[in-house]
């Protein structure tokens, strides 16, 4: 095969993979549900946490703007790319709906408090991050209790 067609076949390989890589695969009782809705809970909190870490620490005059930019936007990436696999997931039952709703509540509340620092932080507005993310602490706590009791 020449270098031209071995290039082709990987564009081909990856026009298949890469859409595929962003479907979430099924779940057939609502103790999976549950399960991967617990998993998707520990994953957003600790996107939440390691935003938190950031905003605290350019309140304390730590960490420069550029860096914590990046943070917050890659903290932000993280959490939205959770909450779409999961989002794509099919509940397989009326309990499963209920945990669908709870955590999404969740998650949404959770990715807005992360866009607002992200969007402050690109603005400039570094030592008031902490003020401008008052609401990621009981963003965290909420994911990690939700990923408690689910689990359980």
């Amino acid at each position: 095969m020449t270098v031209r067609g071995r290039r082709a076949a990987a564009v081909a390989a990856l026009l298949v993979l890469v859409p595929a890589a962003g479907c979430a695969g099924p779940s057939r009782t609502g103790e999976d549900y549950r399960n991967k809705a617990a998993s998707t809970a520990g994953a957003a909190a600790s996107a939440v946490n390691t935003a938190l870490i950031g905003v605290r620490a350019a309140g304390d005059g730590r960490v420069t703007g550029p860096y914590v930019s990046v943070l917050l936007g890659d903290a932000e990436t993280d959490l939205l790319a959770v909450q779409q696999t999961f989002e794509s997931r099919q509940p397989p039952d009326e309990a499963s709906d209920a945990v669908r709703e709870r955590l999404g509540k969740a998650l949404g509340k959770a990715a807005d408090a992360l866009a607002a620092v992200r969007i402050a932080a690109r603005r400039g507005e570094v030592r008031g991050l902490p003020e401008t993310g008052r609401d990621l602490p009981a963003a965290a706590e909420r994911l990690e209790r939700l990923e408690k009791e689910m689990s359980s």
